[in-house]
């Protein structure tokens, strides 16, 4: 395809909704109300090598749940068959961890699969009521993972130091044996329509002050080499020091989007086995099938995204370089209570600090210039 093509750079393949898990912060819960079909439409395969060849770089699969484990079956159909027909892509997965067998990690390995773990740290009892990392053959499995990403949620019971800090534990492990350290993320907390609101009762002050202490840490460490001890923490900041960067030196601190930053629905799809669409892969309300007029399928995405609506509160929010308008999943009366205030919690301080740094700098440069004038 030449012309107006869809500048698409995943799909999510939506397996089903079954866990073996009950997170006390999914965000699925809430929003998830019809099962999902558990029979591969072998039409979706021409879907996806339509999308696949159209696009100028290589699509990315990302195989999701529910718990994805559950399901790796159907996992390990659908990528056989995307072998077979040729179509170019990556593979990923985000899971809990806690059904991952030895064939498993041998069957990601074979195929290089990108594999997220979630996990809060050390109150991860309290968030998701099971520690995958307390079962020894679980650990040992999930450390064999050749492309290991983890991934936490902040809230009332997991702050980012402390996640980091157990993040650093693993990551000195897995680099022991691989030779290189994991990828780590961190999530805020979104209430869908959360049951257990104790775990919005976050304590905002520490957030910040903890945010603070990492850009500070991250600044004084700027163009060094990173000590291995400090390598999750350092990792971090410096995914949001680069948003800052893409946001103020290549968008020119302009934001333009009208849609969820995120890209759910646009650039990225979401495709259940039957060949059903959805806006979100944490819903079950459909948009269309793969068989509808891609304009039509617009609509209906472009109808269920109410970004542009809190334009104007966004555009003065300190949080703005990194959130862009937030989920289009979060409600008014959550976005006001919880998540709008968390995300500047996180992010204000990491903002004003690189500000500071920068400004400290500037006058170091004007006073050498008025010395040598």
């Amino acid at each position: 395809m030449k012309y107006l093509r869809r500048n698409i750079n995943t799909v999510f393949l939506m397996l089903g909704n079954s866990c073996n898990m009950n997170c006390a912060y999914c965000l699925q819960h809430p929003l998830v109300h019809k099962p999902l079909s558990r029979e591969v439409n072998p039409e979706i395969y021409d879907f996806l090598g339509e999308v696949a060849q159209e696009n100028t770089r290589t699509l990315h699969l990302q195989f999701y749940g529910g718990e994805p484990l559950l399901y790796f079956r159907t996992i390990r159909e659908v990528v056989e068959e995307i072998k077979r027909r040729k179509i170019p892509m990556t593979f990923g997965i985000i899971t809990n961890g806690r059904a991952l067998t030895d064939e498993m990690v041998r069957f990601f390995h074979a195929h290089h699969f990108s594999v997220t773990i979630s996990w809060d740290g050390p109150h991860v009892l309290k968030t998701r009521g099971y520690d995958v990392f307390s079962v020894p053959e679980t650990w040992e499995r999930i450390l064999a993972l050749e492309h290991l990403c983890l991934s936490g949620v902040l809230s009332a019971r997991a702050y980012p130091q402390e996640i980091l800090q157990a993040f650093q534990q693993i990551s000195e492990e897995y680099s022991a044996i691989h030779g290189y350290q994991i990828a780590v993320n961190l999530d805020e907390i979104m209430d869908t329509g959360l049951p257990q609101k104790d775990l919005l009762e976050i304590n905002y002050g520490r957030v910040e002050r903890e945010m603070e202490e990492l850009t500070l840490q991250f600044l004084e460490g700027f163009g060094k080499r990173v000590p291995p001890e400090r390598y999750t923490k350092e990792a971090y900041i410096r995914q949001l020091f680069h948003s800052l960067k893409d946001f103020y030196l290549t968008g020119k601190g302009k934001w333009d989007r009208y849609t969820a930053a995120c890209g759910n629905g646009l650039t990225v799809l979401n495709l259940d086995l039957e060949g059903n669409l959805y806006p979100c892969h944490n819903t079950s309300r459909k948009v269309g099938t793969i068989h509808d007029g891609y304009f039509t399928y617009l609509q209906h995405i472009l109808a269920g995204d109410h970004t542009h609506e809190h334009r104007k509160e966004c555009l003065s929010c300190t949080a703005l370089a990194f959130c862009q308008g937030g989920c289009k999943l979060v409600g008014d009366k959550a976005r006001k209570e919880s998540y709008c205030r968390l995300k500047r919690a996180v992010f204000t301080p990491v903002l004003m600090t690189i500000q500071q740094y920068g400004q400290k700098i500037l006058e170091k440069d004007h006073g050498k210039e008025r010395y040598h004038q």
